[in-house]
Formats: C-alpha cells, sequence, structure tokens
C-alpha cells in the first residue's frame, strides 16, 4: 500500500505520507482485540509516570554531562506592533495549564527515573524593560539577554518551560521562550504557536479559551508506549533493523578542518544557501516522475556528496520523525521525536535515478518500523561507542517546512529571532526548510572540526550535484562533478594542456641552488642537523658514487629504510644522482605491507638513514642479497657530480597505492610530471627562496615527494618537524 500510494502523493513528505498510511489502516488497528494494541487512554490517579524511551536517554545525557545547553531548545520572538501584555501571559499561563509536560520535573524513585507532575498555578510573565536605555547600549544589553536566555534547566526542579519578556520600545518587544527538549520536539512548536495563536486573539477580545480539553497526556504516552513495545511488535521491529544495520561501517570519516576532540563538543556554527527557484520546480519535477517526495530527493543529493567526500559507498544519516504515529498525541507537547537512520548503498556507479530508487526504498522501510525509539536500537545493536563522535552516525538530514511553526497573533509582526551561534549535536545537520518556490538549506556544524569555508563550499557542491542529477538524472553519479563554479577559479584547469619543456630533473635543481647559494641553508631536522646547499649537494654526491661503484644502474630501484632526518633528504638526492628509483620504507608500516614493498618494488640495494630502528627480523631476511649502506659509512667517496644524465621518461620513484582491493600496486613516478608540478606551484603561490617548508607527509605517502623537492627547486630552506609534536598547538607556528 506505500509504494503505491507513494506514487500518487509524491508531494508529501515522508513522515506526512507515514501518517497517511497508518491512518487509512486505522479500520484495522480498531478492529483488532483490546489492550497492547489499543490506543492512548488516560491513565488512573496521578501518581508519578515513567519515562519515554526518548526521555530517557536525555535524562541519561544530562546526568553524563550536568549543565549541558546541548538539549536546550531556545526559540525568541521579535513582536511588533501593540502587544497586550495581559492577553500573553493568560495564553502562555493556560498553555501550561493544558499540557503536564510543561509542569514536568523528573526524580528518581527506587533507582529509576519518573516523571513528578506539579499542580497547575499561577504563571508570570516577567518584564524586562529596556525603552528607556540610549540606542547602542540598548543593543548590547538586547545581545546579553539573549545570551543568558539559554542557561541550563535543572531537571530534579524545573521548571523545564521559560518565558521572559523584553521591551525594547513602545511597540517593540523580544519575547524569549526556551523548553528543554526532555519535554517538547520540533512538532510541539508547532502546537504551541497555534495555541497560542489562538488563546491570545481570544483573551484580547475577552473571551474564554477555544480550545477543547486535551483527550490525554504526555504521561499517559509514556505508559502506553513501555506497554505496546515488547513482546511480537518489538521483536517485529527489531529483526527489521538488525537485518537492515548488520555491518554498519563505524563512522562517516569526512574531511575535518581540525583534530578530532578526544570529547564530542557541541560548539556550532552555521552557514545558509537558498537553492534558486528553477532548481527547486526541477527537483520537485523530478520528485513527481519518480514517485519519490523532496525528501527523498534532496537526501539522494545529500548522502552523495557525503560519498564523494568521505570516499564510502555505504552512507548512513540520521533523520528525525515525529513520532507520532497515534491521532490522540498529535495535539500534545512532549518528547515524541524518533530519530531514524537512513542507510543507502551508492556501489556499483548506480545513475541518479537509480540511487533515487535505493533511497526511496531505505527511507520507506525506515518509516514503516519507525515504532522502535532509536534509544531502544542502541541498545539493541550495541554500537562501539566513542566519546568523540555520536554512535551509529555522526551526521543527521531535517526536512521541515516553515509554515508548520508559524506564529499568528493579531495586530502583532511577528519575526523569528535567529541565534548566530548554534550548537551542533552532530558533526553537522543539514536543515532543509521548505518554501513556497525554493528550499533553504541551512547547515549547522561543530566548529570545532570545521572552518565556516569548507561547510559553505559544500552547500555550493550539492546545489551543483542536485542541478547535474536533476537535469540528466540517468547520468551514473560518479559522473557528476563537484567542481563548482566558485571552486573552478581556483583549481587549475585539468582539460588544459600541459607544456612539453623539460626543466631538467629535481636532483639537478638542486645542484644549480648550491652552485648559486652555497651558504643558504637547506635542510635542518628535530635532531640539530643542519646542513647548507652545498653541504647536501656533497653528501648527496657521494652517495650517488656509492651506488654507482656497487653496480646500480640508471632505472634501477633503491630501498630507503627511512627516518624523519635530514639524512633521509641525501638519501632522497643521492638516489636520484645515481640515476635511480628510490623506493621510501617505512619503519611505521606493518612487516607484511614492507615485503610487498620490497617484492613489487625489487629493489637493488638498501640504504638505511641513521637513526632509523632496525628493521624487523622477516624484512632483513627478505633484503638480506641486497648491497647495503648506512650513510655515515660514506667518506671515501667523491664529492662530485657522478655524471649520470636521466631523461623526462626515466623513473624517480615508486610509491604504492592503500591495498584497498586486497594488495598495494607499485606506480612508477617518471621525472617528467616533477617538471612540470614545481614550476606550476612556484607561479602560483608566488613561492621564492626566502620561503620555509615544512615536511609533514607520512615518509611513503607520495605527497613527501612535494614537501622534500619543492624548497629544492626553489632554493628554499626545509624544516623537519619533530613527528612526536607535529599535532601539539602552536608548534609548527614556532
Amino acid at each position: 500500500m506505500t509504494d503505491d500510494l507513494s506514487r500518487r502523493t509524491g508531494d508529501l513528505s515522508p513522515e506526512k505520507l507515514a501518517l497517511l498510511v497508518l491512518r487509512l489502516k486505522k479500520k484495522r488497528a480498531a478492529e483488532a482485540p483490546p489492550g497492547k494494541a489499543g490506543g492512548v487512554t488516560r491513565r488512573p490517579g496521578s501518581d508519578p509516570a515513567p519515562l519515554s524511551f526518548g526521555q530517557q536517554r536525555l535524562w541519561l545525557l544530562d546526568r553524563l554531562e550536568p549543565g549541558s545547553t546541548a538539549y536546550n531548545m531556545p526559540s525568541p520572538i521579535r513582536l511588533r506592533g501593540r502587544l497586550d501584555r495581559s492577553a500573553l501571559e493568560r495564553a502562555l499561563g493556560e498553555i501550561v495549564r493544558r499540557h503536564e509536560s510543561l509542569r514536568t520535573t523528573f526524580a528518581e524513585r527506587e533507582d529509576e527515573p519518573v516523571q513528578v507532575i506539579l499542580p497547575p498555578g499561577s504563571f508570570h510573565l516577567p518584564l524586562t524593560d529596556l525603552a528607556g536605555i540610549p540606542g547602542e547600549i540598548r543593543a548590547v544589553e538586547e545581545r546579553r539577554l539573549l545570551i543568558e536566555d539559554k542557561q541550563p534547566f535543572d531537571l530534579e526542579r524545573g521548571p523545564l518551560f521559560r518565558a521572559a519578556l523584553v521591551r525594547l520600545a513602545p511597540e517593540e518587544h523580544l519575547l524569549l521562550l526556551d523548553m528543554h527538549h526532555i519535554v517538547s520536539d520540533g512538532w510541539s512548536f508547532g502546537v504551541f504557536y497555534r495555541e497560542m495563536g489562538a488563546l491570545y486573539s481570544a483573551f484580547m477580545e475577552g473571551r474564554p479559551s477555544p480550545l477543547p480539553e486535551l483527550p490525554v497526556q504526555y504521561a499517559d504516552f509514556s505508559i502506553w508506549q513501555r506497554e505496546w513495545l515488547q513482546g511480537p511488535v518489538l521483536e517485529e521491529q527489531l529483526s527489521y533493523w538488525r537485518e537492515r544495520l548488520a555491518g554498519v561501517p563505524p563512522a562517516l570519516e569526512m574531511p575535518v578542518d581540525r583534530l578530532r576532540p578526544a570529547v564530542q563538543t557541541h560548539r556550532g556554527n552555521n552557514t545558509v544557501l537558498v537553492l534558486p527557484a528553477a532548481l527547486t520546480a526541477r527537483l520537485r519535477e523530478l520528485s513527481l516522475k519518480e514517485g519519490t517526495s523532496p525528501f527523498m530527493t534532496l537526501l539522494a543529493g545529500f548522502q552523495l556528496l557525503l560519498s564523494r567526500l568521505s570516499g564510502q559507498d555505504d552512507v548512513v544519516v540520521g533523520s528525525p520523525s515525529a513520532g507520532r504515529s497515534r491521532i490522540e498525541v498529535e495535539g500534545l507537547i512532549g518528547l515524541f521525536l524518533n530519530t531514524l537512520v537512513l542507510r543507502t548503498d551508492l556501489a556499483g556507479e548506480p545513475t541518479f535515478h537509480e540511487l533515487l530508487g535505493r533511497v526511496k526504498e531505505s527511507v520507506l522501510g525506515a518509516y514503516r518500523y519507525q515504532a522502535i525509539p532509536f534509544e531502544r536500537l542502541l541498545e539493541e545493536l550495541q554500537p562501539e561507542r566513542q566519546l568523540s563522535r555520536a554512535p551509529i552516525f555522526q551526521v543527521l538530514f531535517n526536512f521541515v517546512s516553515l509554515s508548520d511553526l508559524s506564529l499568528d497573533l493579531p495586530g502583532l509582526q511577528v519575526e523569528a529571532v535567529r541565534l548566530r551561534e548554534p550548537e551542533s549535536k552532530f558533526d553537522f545537520t543539514l536543515y532543509v526548510n521548505e518554501l513556497a518556490d525554493s528550499f533553504q538549506c541551512n547547515l549547522v556544524y561543530n566548529a570545532d572540526l570545521f572552518d565556516r569555508e569548507r561547510m559553505a563550499e559544500m552547500l555550493r557542491q550539492l546545489q551543483f550535484l542536485l542541478e547535474q542529477a536533476s537535469a540528466d538524472p540517468d547520468r551514473k553519479i560518479g559522473g557528476l562533478s563537484l567542481v563548482t563554479p566558485v571552486s573552478a577559479t581556483l583549481l587549475p584547469d585539468p582539460a588544459r594542456p600541459l607544456g612539453g619543456e623539460w626543466r631538467g630533473a629535481v636532483h639537478e635543481a638542486l645542484s644549480r641552488n648550491a652552485a648559486r647559494h652555497p651558504d643558504r641553508i637547506a635542510v635542518q631536522d628535530a635532531q640539530g642537523t643542519s646542513w647548507s646547499y652545498a653541504e647536501l649537494q656533497s653528501r648527496a654526491n657521494r652517495l650517488a658514487h656509492f651506488l654507482v661503484s656497487h653496480g646500480v644502474e640508471k632505472g634501477e630501484a633503491v630501498a630507503v629504510w627511512a627516518h624523519r632526518s635530514a639524512p633521509l633528504v641525501q638519501a632522497l638526492m643521492g638516489t636520484l644522482k645515481a640515476g635511480a628509483a628510490f623506493v621510501v620504507l617505512d619503519p611505521a608500516y606493518p612487516v607484511p605491507r614492507l615485503l610487498d614493498y620490497l617484492r613489487i618494488g625489487r629493489p637493488a640495494a638498501w640504504v638505511a638513514v641513521p637513526g632509523a630502528p632496525p628493521p624487523p627480523p622477516e624484512v632483513e631476511e627478505a633484503a638480506a642479497s641486497l648491497r647495503r649502506l648506512v650513510l655515515d659509512e660514506l667518506s671515501g667517496y667523491p664529492d662530485t657530480d657522478p655524471g649520470v644524465t636521466v631523461g623526462p621518461d626515466d623513473a624517480a620513484c615508486i610509491t604504492f597505492t592503500s591495498g584497498s582491493t586486497g594488495l598495494p600496486k607499485g606506480v612508477v613516478g617518471r621525472h617528467a610530471p616533477l617538471t612540470h608540478f614545481y614550476p606550476w606551484m612556484g607561479e602560483r603561490f608566488g613561492l621564492g627562496g626566502d620561503d620555509r617548508f615544512g615536511m609533514l607527509s607520512a615518509l611513503s605517502h607520495d605527497p613527501l615527494q612535494r614537501d622534500v623537492f619543492t624548497p629544492l627547486w626553489f632554493g628554499a630552506g626545509m624544516v623537519l618537524p619533530d613527528p612526536e609534536r607535529i599535532g601539539a598547538p602552536g608548534y609548527l607556528a614556532g
């Protein structure tokens, strides 16, 4: 039934679609036997009630991080016009009376948390009057009040709903509203605003409340949820998710701008992009054609972007669901929100059309089995917990309609006040707000991980992907470009033909700079070694003479047993001067990988850099037949150039792939690409002999060539930092 409905209701969000299906099934549910399958009913008496599953998780999080404001839900509102303060105060008080959740606190009884519902009482709306303060001072005070409004809640003492009024001018006010997430959610704000508008209007006109009494309260739901979600119902839900999330990846490894803190932080920031009206129209048209909702179509584009940026084909994101499958609770304020896990397989180079089908299947399945609370799912799956990131998913996708959160107060202009620095519960969350003719994308991200520039470009990349996909949904997703018009102005044109000029090998640049600036410092390391260009040239020449005299021929490979030190640079340059290609062996690598390097690279000689740890016995045995050299044993060899000539197509190095398919593959690097690269680097970044370069790359990683050869090409200085201190704050800046 769900699939057929989705084909005919492509403009519905998956949540509204799921709710429609549930209502169509209501007759069948009504015919079911009474008991656990029945609806939510009033609980007898007023004893403390158990927590819902969602409340229990937030209660535990509050115990782990007391004083945190991560789950505050501030909603400051600017009101312009003639305000009836008495009607507003009465309206807010009536809402608190109607909804027990706003009078709820949380206590422990016999080592179990319970909801304690306080009786209705008088409600007072405090007023801070700033109308008589000069403009600049008033603005500062207004910002202070907005910041102070987001203070921690005490779950045991309460209250967990706060309201305050600030008068800025006779006809301009700020209404500061804040609730703790344990008693509210996004849908609840829609309920709150609708009731506030109806009650304010009635009380302003002297009429009684037009709202009927609520049939049930939140505590009734929490009791029902605990009784219903057990036995066969629970097993059916869990069975789906066990299968769906089997082998789920431990994390989505997105590129970050800073090292991930050991303990997850919530310091957030955001950046916004509004999709053009023409693109929005094409996306809605595509959704209608494909039988998907705009939610699914935008999710497909978002998961494609995450896959491309992370390099992972198995992409998992979270997405909130209203969790109000029972019609009795639709008008309640409370925490019904559930978080669904949306997992999509992007492997096999599907078209965007095919990807939409996969996303649709994932979304409809998740909503079909949405009754299982995410908290209960965590208990069942027991994912590995890390304090540095959220379990199962680290990215959230939230599709909302701003029209559901509108507030209408007669005689007043109502404007939501956007807080400048929202908190980020995840690595980042994409909020897509559906407007009349566009989609507003608001990316809230963890500011301790990401810079604004990166996240702004991520939104531009999302828009660019959606433009390409909506124009040609039958195109393979791997053929959709991430190079936005903005980034294209910063990156080299890959279609531009490279010049064929041969500018000589990199070791020849060393010789030129040694002749021009013999006393200039070429390299210095953390061990205190510092060599001038003349000294580095002399040492590299001695090594080249050793290799040539011991039968190493042009084009053969030389294994360099590496240590991050100045002699490493000598080993690389000496190998090149002998006409050979270097293979760097990092002692930190696993023994099987080092043996693969020796087997694939087939070096003719072995050069050990002083200070490197001794090779493991297996590596020592595999290299036993090679001609061996330790760099401090070259005193008898000449320091003149060995005179070996190399050309653009001669081998310079052998590097290796990651081995993700099982075995690493050797890649032979020629001299010619280096000739093209370093002049371009100098031109693009304005590099010269007065610059200093750090060797930051891993020793067996091909960017090592950039770190070593770029400064030597321009006659600049190279600094080899202590690998144990690279991550220390301020170390590299010194």
